[in-house]
């Protein structure tokens, strides 16, 4: 909760002795307006004086009165919460095991794939280790903020990891307003964040790098869906490749959608079009293997002798495709790891600073790549 602009209180003389339950009576009421919901945090004490103009014993008074009507509760360490309506804190007659919430778009049926499955394993994992319970929260199509909200007050979870791509104002939000958070596989811009996520830039560029120096000059980018994740690798490899001399003109772009159809799409494409590069930069392996497979069930050009293609993630069956698939390894379980321990440490102590570690990657060399520039159908830089 963010406090009023300002203060409206009757002061005077006459009037100190009930400042503590104008106080009261202002957030009461903005709990009955739907100002503050359920869940949410409320400012601390400090922050509570200094907008009210008062001590701290006044705004002491005023949140005794409140939690005494049943309306707010304070957890140890963490701060003084909005109820959830029955009058009691969302932690009364349950076991003292501390619930963790993930929550994400990316975790819907149609979404979850071998990418955000290893990272929830790691997450787990670390949970498991820490005596801790996970509760997984679909976002599915949520897009209101109250409906995060409510998400999470449902499932009367201590603490959340905000998995993936969600809006940042809404997210922002969330980590001032909601139960303690970390936010994992995606940026943040609030400086209250504790943000765990890969730095794709720096995989993006060992990938770009890797088909440079094999001697590739004929060069595409397979992208992904609109996600800060696909435009970063996108950029950085297109940019690495125009350092080293390359028209940005000349480099081909296809958008996917990191399924495996859509590289498979993508492919039949390249074909059709008859006009193959000879290096080819998936921003994720599903897109490569089914970039893969169209090429393999075309017969006309071979990987890597004529094509070489490298991926982006390193998925447990990357290993496993025809060719064994050239990738860039994200250590997935890594990066749910550390944002299960770090959310643990801030529920230990809440006062920690934001922090942001990125997990860095690191190229995997297999068999979809090997030195070019082999001839494959007409030139892209002349065409």
């Amino acid at each position: 909760m963010k406090p009023r602009e300002s203060s409206d209180l009757q002061r005077g003389k006459s009037r100190a002795h009930y400042l503590y339950r104008q106080i009261a009576e202002q957030i009461r009421g903005e709990i009955r307006e739907g100002k503050l919901l359920p869940l949410s945090r409320l400012p601390s004490m400090d922050d509570l004086a200094k907008h009210h103009k008062v001590n701290k014993i006044t705004v002491r008074k005023a949140l005794a009165e409140l939690r005494a009507e049943g309306l707010i509760y304070s957890v140890p360490a963490q701060g003084t919460f909005v109820a959830d309506g029955s009058g009691q804190s969302p932690r009364r007659n349950r076991s003292s095991l501390t619930s963790v919430g993930l929550v994400g778009h990316v975790l819907r049926k149609e979404s979850l794939g071998p990418y955000h499955l290893e990272i929830l394993a790691g997450i787990q994992t670390e949970l498991s280790r820490q005596h801790a319970a996970l509760v997984i929260l679909p976002a599915g199509e949520l897009t209101k903020e109250e409906d995060y909200f409510q998400l999470v007050k449902q499932a009367h979870v201590d603490a959340v990891i905000y998995l993936g791509p969600i809006a940042q104002p809404i997210l922002s939000h969330l980590i001032r307003q909601g139960p303690p958070a970390v936010v994992a596989d995606a940026p943040s811009g609030s400086g209250h964040a504790d943000v765990i996520c890969f730095d794709n830039a720096a995989g993006a560029r060992a990938a770009a790098e890797h088909l440079f120096e094999l001697g590739h000059r004929r060069l595409a980018i397979l992208s992904g869906d609109e996600q800060v994740a696909s435009r970063e690798r996108e950029q950085a490899a297109a940019d690495y490749w125009i350092s080293r001399g390359i028209p940005a003109e000349s480099i081909r772009r296809i958008h996917g959608d990191f399924s495996r159809a859509s590289g498979m799409r993508a492919g039949e494409q390249f074909l059709k079009e008859g006009t193959l590069p000879t290096g080819i930069f998936c921003l994720n392996d599903e897109m490569a293997v089914g970039l893969l497979t169209a090429l393999r069930a075309d017969g006309r050009y071979r990987v890597p002798q004529d094509i070489s293609v490298i991926g982006f993630d390193d998925i447990f069956w990357a290993g496993s495709s025809l060719p064994a698939l050239t990738t860039v390894r994200l250590d997935k379980g890594l990066l749910g790891r550390l944002a299960a321990q770090r959310l643990m440490e801030r529920l230990q102590e809440p006062s920690l600073p934001g922090t942001y570690i990125r997990v860095e990657p690191q190229i995997v060399l297999r068999n979809s790549t090997s030195a070019g520039p082999a001839k494959v159908g007409p030139d892209l830089l002349s065409s």
